[in-house]
């Protein structure tokens, strides 16, 4: 019992950083949070029409819905090194101040910009 115990409280322990392991690194994220009235919506409208209307900038988009307010993250892969800092630059541009929650834009290589400077999350 005591066994089977630690072997099921060492898989628990170990599966969430297994988990991330496998998951694709995002060159460029755009993470959508709320302050209890939902998403930059239009912002997030924005950023998808920007993914659809550059395919030769961006290799691939995935979106994790993550929170109870629609809160979410858009993932990026671009095609080129050069393209992380075309992405970031532009996506920077699109959601200006931001009009609802915080929107944050990170790149692998550790940029960050928030629409909301000085906002925890």
């Amino acid at each position: 019992m005591k066994t089977l115990l630690a072997a099921s409280l060492a898989l628990t322990l170990l599966a969430p950083a297994a988990a991330h392991a496998s998951a694709p690194a995002c060159d460029v994220s755009v993470q959508f949070g709320s302050y209890a009235m939902g998403i930059d919506g239009r912002g997030f409208d924005r950023v998808q029409t920007y993914v659809r209307r550059h395919p030769g900038l961006i290799r691939t988009s995935s979106v994790s819905s993550w929170g109870r307010e629609g809160e979410k993250t858009v993932c990026l892969t671009t095609r080129t090194r050069k393209g992380v800092t075309t992405v970031f630059r532009d996506i920077r541009g699109l959601i200006g101040k931001g009009q609802r929650g915080p929107v944050e834009v990170r790149t692998l290589d550790g940029r960050v910009w928030s629409s909301h400077p000085g906002t925890a999350r």
